[in-house]
């Protein structure tokens, strides 16, 4: 064979070889969220708040904004509604979102009633319920373990966020309607049947990023308020949900929530949808569920970022 030939054959092996093998240091795709699940139920067309059950695997809760009843969905991992809660004994005046834990008494649900537009409300509300331990009923009822009837140190205040640190034995809220995001926090263990003190810990300054924080106007909503919040279930990350993106926040050891949440975030990019109100972590912290608003709602599920 000529000299010629084999260098051509040569030529032709290394583009087939090309061809058939990926280069090692081509770029990897930008991950996509894995999977949309619809609730086809016409009972639940304004989600505001979404939790992964502390009891049951693959089983989540969710509820309606203002303007409902109140109650909860149990739902499972395909969007099938599998129960209808009602809550005995809360008001619904304005539920905006809800987080859920376990400890040596039981699983339980946080309901938040702290929707507050104006900022009239002299007082905002926080429901406990005990988790069912069955899920077979369309319909089943339960009552309020314990009302919180919360008052800020500082006034009134517009939230949509909150979340529960089981550890600490601490619950979560963040403003939507400040200039900058305000964290406050209660107790659970807090003196039953007196009103409870929402203490201020301090201003978020890190949506979109620490170098490029946006303040808004006082009062007024953007793209950046927060619609919900969530810590994962090892305490090791935190979301928080707006309308526009979803911001994921690593938490190092013996950091707090508020020095967590005032650095700059990783951005989840979250594909349209109507109106973004509610996320959560799936129950074993490798996802995060984002849902809105809508009929029928709608959930992105997202793998969740890596915590080095």
């Amino acid at each position: 064979m000529s000299k010629v030939k084999i260098s051509a054959l040569i030529a032709l092996l290394c583009a087939s070889i090309t061809m058939a093998v990926p280069l090692s240091f081509a770029a990897p795709e930008k991950p996509r969220a894995d999977l949309r699940i619809e609730l086809n139920t016409p009972l639940l067309t304004e989600m505001s708040g979404i939790v992964a059950s502390p009891h049951h695997k693959n089983r989540y809760w969710a509820h309606n904004d203002s303007g409902d009843s109140p109650r909860l969905f149990a739902f499972d991992e395909q969007g099938k509604l599998l129960t209808e809660l009602k809550v005995k004994g809360a008001g619904a005046f304005d539920w905006e979102d809800i987080d859920g834990f376990s400890d040596t008494t039981g699983s339980y649900l946080l309901i938040a009633d702290i929707g507050d537009n104006m900022a009239f409300r002299p007082f905002t509300d926080v429901y406990l319920i005990a988790e069912p331990t069955a899920l077979t009923s369309p319909k089943t009822e339960t009552n309020v373990l314990r009302h919180y009837m919360l008052i800020n140190e500082d006034g009134p205040r517009d939230a949509e966020a909150l979340a529960v640190d089981s550890r600490e034995r601490f619950v979560y809220i963040l403003s939507k309607r400040d200039i900058h995001p305000r964290l406050y926090r209660f107790s659970l263990d807090a003196l039953a049947g007196q009103p409870v003190p929402v203490n201020f810990l301090g201003e978020v300054r890190s949506i979109p990023s620490t170098e490029k924080h946006q303040a808004q106007g006082a009062g007024r909503i953007t793209r950046f308020s927060p619609t919900a919040m969530a810590f994962s279930p090892a305490g090791d990350a935190a979301i928080i949900v707006t309308s526009g993106k979803t911001y994921f926040f690593p938490r190092k050891p013996n950091q707090t929530w508020l020095q967590a949440l005032n650095k700059t975030p990783i951005t989840v990019d979250v594909k349209r949808m109507p109106q973004i109100e509610a996320g959560t972590f799936s129950r074993d912290g490798k996802q995060l569920l984002i849902g809105s608003e809508g009929s029928p709602a709608q959930i992105e599920i997202i793998a969740s970022p890596k915590v080095h």
